[in-house]
């Protein structure tokens, strides 16, 4: 991020900005064929966005793009504000610290004054604004200081589109609209009065509106400010709702533009809209203002303070162009509504139902060739800065971001394809090995290059094993069945690449693993840094804890009958199991607690889990504690879980390494490199016995954990030993003497009798030979 200062205006106040807005993505904008037509829901997201901890005002503002509808979610907080994180500076911003410290002081004054931190109405009772959850219901909680509500709302986004709709976190900015006074209208409702349903309107208030706004192609900005009711008020949510519209005839200048405004009628009104009985600030009598701003001049509010209804400059008819509102709008406030209800008789605060929430969160997925911000004199469009980059598109090169229009790239949603580098790798695999020699058997891919020669049946059509879980590549060489996994874009989650050699082991056959460069190739077999051990090659699990060994996740989720999912508490992020030496199965939760166990060979999601679940009723989905108490109920299984992580399954490695039969190539300019990196103990240059030990030592803190008590014949320690020595090094291994000194220089040793030498205080991390029925390739077979 920028330094502070990047979000002072010139006259050292702060820009009307959201700091962790997240940005939804609608795909698209180069391939018509896959765009989104139906108006998209978010009812159910704000609802459980405003569940969470720490968010207790969700904001929508939506405007016609330069490619799409924007549409911005922002959490905002009762005691956090969405900017509150620029008041701290990030300590590797360059400048002078003076003037940084007085920056950052500035920030935090104009933040008190740009911020009503949410705060309910005078008239509004205390409790109206608190959280109506249980208080055994989990909550999120952040790991550290940072603000997490950005990711916690994409996160929800996510569950509930299924990648039907994209999420990114950006840095929002307001201020290029400016500050002239723009006719903001506010929807305003009669006491005791609703608006229609949307089942019986047939329109959702802000679809309709956007949709008629961008047939005239205004520019415009409209935004939605929901809370939740108190837990005694008979309507669920209080929401805010204003239209900017910007136009050629709306800027206000001089005197007589303002005359002209106020003489104009406003067509473009948010009442037009809003079906039932609804009106506006627009329009109102001056008058009643002028007085109530009267009288609150002895007594000044914080809005007067800040110049929202004082008499600046001796006119009062700003407030009739709307000026408090369109400020309160930029700023993100809701703005009291004493003033409506007091003069007027009805609430700026709308009391709605669930039923009627969607009237403000319907969502049109528009696209657009021109940007509807062009050619105004007075103003120009918001702009957006991405702050957290999005998981990589499927099936494009770019890693990051949209696509534009003309770009010649395509999004391809909800695909199981395998993106363009890695089919390009693997047609460059095929070459080289038919140039080899090879005759290619199978390859997991629709398609090769034309250009590839290669004779008899077409190995895209034909399978060497059964089932959806199969190697890239499939050759024959010399009578040797080879397989080939290609490794593109696979660098944090090691699980699939684990499944990958496991497979392998279970089907004896050597395998090759594929990258682009050789900085990949390490990543695979050993590791990047000297912090992380090894990679899934030579060490397919995690780390030790006291108790067992911790391993990787596979993408699955733990499931029963496909109708009951379980979840983890809402403050664990990770599903953590642990593999312990008698071959048992460990959820571990916070402090250590047990929340299910089994067999390592059994599956994972037969366990008795005590966990929070979401299970299908009937047509409905609902999420329930591990106690049989009903948190929600939704229409699908994703939005039921929202907010509570999937428990992924373990991905359980029936060895403690595959260095044996695998084989770490990259590609280089004369086809594919085989990667050789000696590993860390090897050392050349030293004698024999430093070698000896310092490999002694890697080796059994890899096969075996600390166990008191315990005892490892070394005989039989000694045996596995050479073969994972002899697979890495060409230099001398020790002889049965040798290793006993090895073993001695880290570890105890029971030597008292000679024909029983024993390892002492430890055991094998689990039986070598585990076959879990959660890897992909076992459930195939089973089938």
């Amino acid at each position: 991020m920028d330094s502070v200062a990047r979000y002072i205006d010139q006259n050292d106040g702060f820009r009307y900005c959201r700091l962790g807005a997240v940005r939804l993505v609608f795909p698209g904008h180069a391939n018509p064929k896959q765009r989104l037509e139906e108006i998209q829901e978010l009812n159910d997201v704000a609802e459980d966005v405003l569940e969470e901890h720490g968010i207790d005002l969700l904001e929508l503002l939506t405007w016609p793009g330069k490619v799409q509808q924007e549409y911005f979610l922002i959490g905002h907080s009762n005691t956090f504000t969405h900017n509150q994180a620029i008041e701290t500076p990030d300590e590797d911003d360059d400048g002078d610290s003076a003037a940084e410290e007085s920056t950052s002081s500035k920030v935090s004054v104009d933040l008190a004054e740009y911020t009503d931190d949410g705060a309910p109405d005078a008239e509004s009772d205390s409790d109206e604004m608190e959280p109506d959850t249980d208080s055994d219901q989990p909550v999120s909680t952040s790991g550290d200081n940072g603000d997490t509500r950005a990711q916690r709302i994409k996160n929800i986004v996510n569950d509930h589109f299924d990648g039907r709709i994209g999420a990114q976190i950006c840095t929002l900015n307001l201020a290029p609209l400016g500050e002239m006074p723009v006719p903001t209208s506010r929807l305003l409702i009669p006491p005791n009065l609703t608006l229609d349903p949307v089942e019986t309107s047939r329109k959702a208030l802000t679809a309709n509106l956007v949709r008629d706004l961008n047939e005239d192609r205004i520019a415009y900005l409209h935004q939605s400010l929901v809370t939740k009711a108190g837990s005694s008020d008979s309507h669920d949510y209080l929401v805010t709702s204003r239209l900017a519209p910007f136009g050629t005839g709306h800027g206000i200048v001089t005197e007589s533009d303002l005359q002209t405004h106020l003489a104009a009628q406003d067509q473009y009104r948010i009442s037009s809209y809003a079906p039932g009985p609804a009106s506006d600030n627009w329009g109102l009598p001056i008058g009643p203002h002028r007085r109530y701003a009267n009288q609150q001049t002895s007594h000044p509010s914080k809005l007067e303070q800040f110049d929202e209804m004082s008499l600046r400059q001796g006119s009062i008819e700003d407030l009739a162009a709307g000026y408090p509102e369109y400020r309160a709008l930029l700023s993100g406030r809701v703005y009291s509504d004493d003033r409506y209800s007091e003069l007027f008789g009805v609430y700026g605060r709308l009391p709605v139902s669930k039923a009627n929430l969607l009237h403000f969160l319907a969502i049109s997925p528009s696209y657009f060739d021109a940007d509807s911000f062009d050619g105004l004199a007075t103003t120009d469009a918001p702009e957006y800065h991405t702050t957290s980059l999005d998981a990589e598109i499927p099936g494009t090169r770019q890693s990051y971001g949209v696509e534009e229009a003309g770009d010649t790239t395509t999004v391809v949603d909800s695909s199981d394809e395998e993106s363009l580098p890695h089919k390009e790798l693997v047609n460059s695999r095929v070459r080289f090995l038919v140039r080899h020699g090879h005759t290619i058997i199978a390859v997991d891919q629709d398609v090769l290059d034309a250009d590839i020669d290669i004779s008899g049946e077409d190995p895209t059509e034909t399978q060497y094993l059964e089932g959806e879980s199969r190697p890239d590549i499939v050759s024959e060489n010399e009578g040797v069945i080879h397989f080939h996994e290609v490794e593109v874009e696979n660098k944090t989650k090691p699980s699939a690449l684990i499944t990958n050699l496991a497979r392998a082991v279970h089907h004896d056959h050597p395998v090759h693993i594929i990258t682009e460069t050789r900085r990949d190739a390490e990543s695979k077999l050993w590791s990047l840094t000297d912090e992380a051990k090894k990679g899934p090659v030579s060490m397919p699990f995690k780390r030790t804890d006291e108790k067992g060994t911790i391993l990787y996740n596979l993408d699955k989720a733990a499931h029963q009958d496909k109708e009951v999912w379980y979840l983890l508490p809402r403050d664990q992020t990770e599903a953590i199991w642990r593999l312990t030496p008698d071959d048992r199965l460990q959820l571990v939760g916070e402090g250590g607690t047990i929340l299910a166990e089994g067999d390592a060979e059994a599956p994972a999601g037969s366990f008795v889990f005590h966990t929070p679940r979401v299970r299908q009723d009937g047509n409905e989905w609902v999420l329930e504690t591990s106690g049989g108490e009903i948190l929600r109920r939704r229409q699908s299984k994703r939005a039921a879980a929202s907010g509570y992580p999937y428990i992924r399954l373990p991905c359980v490695a029936p060895r403690f390494e595959f260095l044996e039969n695998t084989t770490v190539e990259f590609e280089s300019e004369n086809g594919f490199t085989i990667f050789d990196k000696p590993p860390k103990w090897e050392r050349p240059h030293e004698n024999d016995s430093v070698r000896y030990e310092e490999a002694t030592k890697t080796f059994v803190e890899l096969v075996t954990v600390e166990k008191q008590d315990a005892e490892i014949p070394i005989p039989k320690l000694r045996r596995r030993f050479k073969s994972w020595y002899r697979t890495q090094t060409d230099l001398k291994e020790p002889n049965e003497t040798w290793f006993g000194r090895a073993l001695r220089a880290y570890f105890d040793v029971d030597d008292s009798d000679d024909h029983n030498k024993t390892l002492v205080g430890r055991t094998f991390r689990f039986s070598e030979g585990l076959l879990s029925p959660d890897l992909s390739f076992v459930d195939d077979e089973s089938e």
